[in-house]
């Protein structure tokens, strides 16, 4: 109830905010356990796995398992809940035929038991480290075993954690399995609570990443307007600042590589008409991708995506690839480097990499990766890729052999949760 009242406090202060910057949706109701009554009437007559992740980065890294799910349980209904909006809109795309995608419950407790009664999940998989304690109390109470897969627990949030030690450990403590990415994340979590046998070290399920997109280079640059002849720098899921360091370096190489020319992915699509206004007070021509009519990408112009859902296909497209959120301006912690890797493309990256710790150990090992501190730095590895190919093609072969070294956790995952057991009523 103090919970509950807490929450409620919360979201009275919280909506007027989110109504006037924009960011109230329809989702909310869902979010309070609105169900649509067909929806209500599809689960009811369906069994079901319930599988949760929060945002973009967690619903495609599941892809794998939620495959592996789906052909070890055929007669079973994947449900797929998601957080955040570009979450919903990614999840809805990517799984429009695997999964039912809805949103997820907020953890009031009358909100979880309306989720759970409609659900009637067979089973609870939630998607790296998200702690709800209404949610798994109710889940407990019900016998629904809760499996958190690709787990982990970063440095920065570890400390945290350990301060909340007693919460955690009742949360923890009704957790039937965690699939952990590594050996540390293992003994963090049974520092906090999970018991010893319930915790297993598979290895990261990104590694896992499904190419069922088209694999042909030319195709992709294609439809993104670009040429044999164009090199393409991805700059991926960048976050406000990186972008002018990004057009920094970009126009010091112009002069030099009349052919590059520059992709600029934000992490946030409504953030694109911020990023065009940049690109033109630096006197380029932005090209949004909603805009882009199959036209050529000029040497005047950049291409800005401003919808979900292109990211791989351009990893595909692309020569070099530059992962955002990595500078720490204002954010750090870094993207998901194994996808472009996964593509064959040379990856590069700023130095705060943390949310990554175990993979750029990894690719470091097999030099397979550069970081790099600052622009002057990012423009010298860029001009050392550009006039050597060389170096590109064994920098992009050993990042791809990294990948394919690590594949297996989903399988793994995907036979630990069977062994788990998806309870039968």
């Amino acid at each position: 109830m103090i919970l509950d009242l807490f929450y409620l406090i919360y979201f009275f202060f919280c909506i007027p905010f989110l109504v006037l910057r924009g960011r109230w949706h329809d989702g909310f109701a869902f979010r309070f356990g609105c169900f649509p009554k067909s929806l209500v009437r599809d689960l009811a007559w369906s069994k079901n796995i319930w599988v949760h992740a929060v945002s973009v980065g967690e619903a495609g890294a599941a892809e794998a398992v939620i495959k592996g799910l789906r052909a070890r349980y055929p007669d079973h209904r994947i449900v797929l809940s998601v957080t955040t909006r570009a979450g919903h809109a990614f999840a809805c795309q990517k799984y429009a035929v695997l999964a039912t995608v809805i949103w997820s419950p907020l953890d009031l407790s009358g909100t979880v038991r309306r989720f759970i009664n409609v659900i009637r999940p067979f089973i609870y998989v939630v998607v790296e480290t998200e702690l709800w304690p209404h949610l798994f109390a109710r889940l407990a109470e019900e016998k629904v075993p809760v499996v958190i897969i690709n787990a982990r627990i970063s440095d920065q949030a570890y400390p945290g954690y350990c301060l909340a030690r007693p919460v955690i450990k009742t949360m923890l403590g009704k957790v039937s399995l965690v699939c952990a990415q590594s050996a540390l994340d293992a003994e963090r979590f049974i520092s906090l609570g999970v018991l010893k046998d319930a915790v297993k070290v598979v290895g990261n399920v990104k590694f896992d990443v499904i190419a069922s997109l088209d694999s042909d280079g030319p195709a992709a640059r294609s439809a993104f307007g670009f040429s044999a002849t164009d090199k393409v720098w991805v700059a991926a899921s960048t976050h406000p600042g990186e972008e002018a360091l990004v057009l920094d370096v970009f126009t010091a190489l112009r002069d030099t590589f009349p052919w590059l020319r520059l992709v600029l992915v934000p992490r946030h699509p409504e953030r694109a008409a911020a990023v065009a206004l940049l690109l033109r007070q630096k006197g380029y021509k932005p090209m949004l991708f909603t805009d882009h009519e199959a036209r050529v990408v000029g040497s005047e112009e950049v291409l800005v995506i401003d919808e979900i859902g292109h990211l791989m296909r351009l990893y595909v497209a692309a020569d070099i690839v530059l992962m955002g959120k990595s500078f720490g301006i204002p954010r750090r912690g870094g993207q998901n480097p194994i996808e472009p890797a996964a593509c064959g493309k040379p990856v590069i990256t700023g130095p705060f990499m943390e949310n990554f710790r175990d993979v750029m150990r990894l690719f470091r090992s097999a030099e397979a990766v550069i970081e790099i501190q600052d622009a002057a730095s990012l423009r010298k590895a860029l001009q050392e890729i550009l006039v050597s190919p060389d170096k590109s093609n064994g920098l992009a072969a050993r990042a791809r052999a990294v990948v394919d070294r690590n594949r297996g956790a989903a399988v793994r995952t995907v036979d630990l949760i069977a062994d788990t057991g998806i309870r039968r009523r």
